[in-house]
């Protein structure tokens, strides 16, 4: 594995985990499914298919919290290699 994919990695997990914690305590009561954003990008044209990176940023893009749009994005973006056009259309379905 190459340090730039390692270092990616590395972030979008700390970033999800900071953000995972953040929606339990924040609002315990909330449910966060992604399934339109997932299912966006599922239906994108390759490279852009959904996969594991995909599915953590639907899912924090829909926790709500203040900064979940922006999290979702980056971790589609620069995690997961999706367009930038199409990670801001499946992140505003989250």
């Amino acid at each position: 594995m190459n340090s730039t994919l390692h270092s990616r990695l590395s972030a979008v997990v700390g970033a999800a985990a900071l953000i995972a914690g953040g929606a339990i305590i924040a609002a315990p009561a909330a449910q966060a499914s992604g399934s339109d954003c997932a299912g966006y990008l599922a239906a994108s044209p390759a490279p852009n298919r959904a996969n594991d990176l995909n599915s953590v940023g639907c899912l924090v893009g829909g926790t709500n919290l203040p900064l979940a749009k922006t999290v979702c994005e980056h971790v589609q973006n620069d995690g997961a290699q999706v367009r930038a056009d199409r990670a801001a259309n499946a992140c505003k379905l989250a």
